[in-house]
């Protein structure tokens, strides 16, 4: 008998909001989204704060948004866990910290803090930094340099005074090192030159200037924005040097791995500490170590006795595998993975259709030679072109979408009687424009998030569905799977 299919489709950065000219997503030419959204049976889901394991009022983002997805269960996230250890003054009792600093404090050696320096919370907190540059002080720790990764992209693009200034109040007798656009430290696309241009700057193979002050103006009177500063060494002292310790503040792993690794690879060190586990491969101390997460979403479609495809672009194929598994590296081995490589670009506004189409092209070859019973889909066009800031490329990244999932369409409902379920992780490409700060939106947002569930002969049903936050959504399709 034909398999008929069961497609979750996360598009990723896709949220909901009334209608504005700084809306692309309703303001994008969609026929067909915009359609399913008004004939089939719907709801929207919260994807922000405490529905998915951050703060109230924290924006959701696509790590937190694909675990709740892919667990059915909200789970304190490591902002969270970060907050109530600091909080309840857990770095100062804890013996990992206090044994990495007698080691520094018994040699003239340095310890290094390195992070995202943001409030979005999505990647790391500046609260976080200086709490780690306080418990080292206080701890009798005399050289500390921090190195600032600069954000832009999850906070206005042009913010960094604001949280330089807020670090350097709180230094002490502490030194800013470095300062990095989170283009070059964070990419997680293989894209090893931005990460040499920082690695040049930690290792004292770039010459220093005077301030951060006088840097941050030129880069900003040449057009470029915090995400894009080039790693800029304010002070030749602090580099990274044999012996030294180094703690990454980052707790969300995907863009922290690839700077951890080079310097691993670089320097031999007292210590290398992490909030959280990064990557089997990458042999840190960490202070946070979660528990495995059990009967995820693939897990009871597994001892469902169905068989799995899930596919994204490299941009968020850890979200569809990692995240969405809970953190469970391995695949099952009912479950076959597809990725499907990013465009090797500094801009996705450039080519805002992203790497959709091989994407849509591999699903429906799957369909048509070795169909699989449920297909868990990614497509990061909202998401990282809404990122951009660019309104006209991200109505063209959705218009891309709406194309693509019209032939997902053809194929899983109309050709084989299958089942459609769209979604999204979090809101981004609704809001462009933050009128009060003047500038682009290239942020997450807490909007809410739609959920349409497509199959043949539910137009003219009730269209409210019972769903409420993403947790829900495991639940709503192993309901309607049949035994």
């Amino acid at each position: 008998m034909q398999k008929k299919p069961i497609a979750l489709i996360i598009l990723d950065g896709y949220g909901y909001a009334s209608d504005s000219k700084y809306n692309a997503v309703t303001r994008a030419n969609t026929p067909h989204l915009h359609h399913w959204f008004k004939e089939y049976p719907h709801a929207l889901l919260t994807a922000s704060g405490v529905a998915v394991g951050l703060p109230e009022g924290v924006i959701g983002n696509s790590e937190v948004g694909h675990m709740t997805i892919g667990t059915g269960q909200i789970q304190d996230q490591p902002l969270v866990m970060l907050n109530t250890m600091i909080k309840n003054h857990g770095l100062d009792n804890n013996q990992l910290l206090i044994d990495a600093y007698n080691t520094l404090n018994n040699t003239d050696n340095a310890l290094h803090i390195i992070g995202l320096l943001s409030d979005a919370g999505v990647h790391a907190h500046i609260d976080h930094m200086i709490a780690f540059i306080k418990n080292a002080q206080a701890k009798g720790v005399k050289k500390i340099y921090v190195h600032a990764i600069l954000d832009g992209r999850d906070t206005p693009p042009k913010s960094a005074k604001k949280y330089l200034e807020k670090l350097e109040a709180a230094l002490g007798n502490a030194k800013l090192a470095s300062i990095h656009g989170r283009f070059f430290a964070m990419d997680r696309d293989h894209n090893w030159d931005r990460i040499t241009q920082s690695m040049n700057v930690l290792l004292a193979k770039a010459s220093e200037t005077k301030d951060w002050q006088t840097q941050l103006k030129k880069y900003y009177d040449n057009n470029i924005t915090d995400e894009f500063i080039p790693p800029t060494l304010l002070d030749p002292r602090g580099t990274i040097k044999s012996g030294d310790g180094v703690i990454f503040c980052n707790f969300r792993p995907d863009r922290a791995r690839q700077l951890t690794e080079k310097i691993l690879e670089a320097v031999p060190l007292s210590f290398f500490i992490t909030p959280v586990p990064y990557s089997p491969e990458l042999h840190t101390l960490t202070l946070i170590q979660k528990e495995d997460t059990k009967n995820t979403l693939l897990q009871r479609l597994i001892n469902k006795g169905l068989s799995i495809f899930a596919i994204a672009e490299t941009e968020k194929y850890a979200h569809v595998t990692y995240f969405f598994n809970g953190g469970r590296e391995d695949k099952y081995d009912k479950e076959e993975r597809i990725l499907i490589p990013s465009i090797k670009i500094k801009s996705y506004a450039d080519k805002p259709c992203m790497s959709a189409v091989p994407i849509t092209d591999a699903i429906i070859n799957s369909l048509e030679t070795n169909p699989k019973d449920f297909y868990l889909i990614n497509y990061a066009n909202a998401d990282m072109v809404g990122h951009s800031g660019d309104f006209e490329a991200t109505k063209k990244a959705l218009e891309c979408i709406d194309q693509q999932l019209n032939r997902l369409y053809n194929e899983i409902v109309e050709k084989k009687d299958g089942t459609m379920y769209i979604t999204s992780d979090h809101g981004n490409a609704e809001v462009m424009y933050d009128e009060q700060a003047h500038q682009p939106a290239t942020a997450h947002t807490t909007n809410p998030v739609p959920f349409i569930m497509i199959q043949k002969n539910l137009t003219g049903v009730d269209k409210n569905l019972p769903l409420t936050e993403l947790k829900d959504i495991a639940s709503f399709i192993i309901e309607r799977i049949k035994s």
